[in-house]
C-alpha cells in the first residue's frame, strides 16, 4: 500500500512539474505574440460623431499662449485633437510625448482640449513644459459637441475637417496609432477586425 502511495505521489509530482513548464512556455509564447503585434490601438466609442463624418468646428478659442485657435474645418494640415481633464493623472503623463510629437510632426496640428477652472489649468500645466509647439485649451463646448465621455480621448481630423481615427489613448503608443490610422486609411483595429470578417464571410 506504501509503495502503490509513493509511486501516485510521483506521478503526480511529475504531472505538476509537466504543467508547470507547460505554463511556462505558454506565457512565452503570449509575450512573442503581443511584440510581434505591438501595442494595441486606441480603443473607439461609439458615442459623438462617426469616422468619416464631418466633425463639429469652433472658431475663436484661445490657446496657453493666448493664440487663436480653431478646431475642425478645412485647414491646411491634419488636426489631432486629445481631450483631457485636470485632475486626469494619465492626460498629464502624456504631455512629454505629445510635446515631442508637435515638434516632431511638423505636417500635424496638435490641440488639447480640456475644461476646469483657471487654477485647475495652472496645476496641470505646472511643469509641462508646453511652449509653442502645441495648443492648450479650455473647450468644455468642444467636449460636449464631440460626446467625449472619457479622458484622454483622441480624435484625428484630415485637412477637410472629416475624422479619420478616434478612441481612448492611455499611452503615447494609442496616440500614435491614430496618426498610423490617418496613414493608412484603417480608423481602429475595431474596423481591421471587422473587414476581416467580412472578407472571411465572402470567402466562404
Amino acid at each position: 500500500m506504501n509503495t502503490f502511495l509513493l509511486i501516485a505521489t510521483v506521478i503526480l509530482a511529475v504531472a505538476v512539474a509537466v504543467l508547470f513548464l507547460m505554463v511556462l512556455a505558454l506565457a512565452r509564447e503570449i509575450g512573442r505574440v503581443q511584440v510581434r503585434l505591438g501595442p494595441l490601438g486606441a480603443r473607439m466609442m461609439d458615442t459623438g460623431p462617426k469616422v468619416e463624418e464631418v466633425a463639429p468646428s469652433f472658431r475663436g478659442l484661445t490657446d496657453h499662449l493666448g493664440r487663436t485657435v480653431g478646431v475642425g474645418g478645412h485647414r491646411a494640415t491634419p488636426q489631432l485633437l486629445l481631450f483631457t481633464a485636470p485632475t486626469c493623472s494619465t492626460c498629464k503623463s502624456l504631455l512629454p510625448g505629445l510635446r515631442a510629437m508637435a515638434k516632431a510632426e511638423t505636417d500635424l496640428e496638435v490641440v488639447i482640449i480640456s475644461d476646469g477652472t483657471p487654477a485647475e489649468h495652472e496645476q496641470f500645466l505646472a511643469g509641462s513644459g508646453i511652449g509653442s509647439e502645441l495648443s492648450y485649451v479650455d473647450g468644455r463646448d468642444v467636449g460636449i459637441a464631440y460626446q467625449v465621455g472619457t479622458t484622454p480621448y483622441g480624435v484625428i481630423l484630415d485637412e477637410h475637417g472629416k475624422i479619420r481615427s478616434k478612441g481612448l489613448c492611455n499611452h503615447m503608443a494609442q496616440v500614435e496609432s491614430l496618426l498610423n490610422a490617418l496613414e493608412s486609411g484603417t480608423p481602429s483595429l475595431q474596423h481591421l477586425h471587422e473587414q476581416a470578417k467580412v472578407n472571411l464571410a465572402a470567402r466562404v
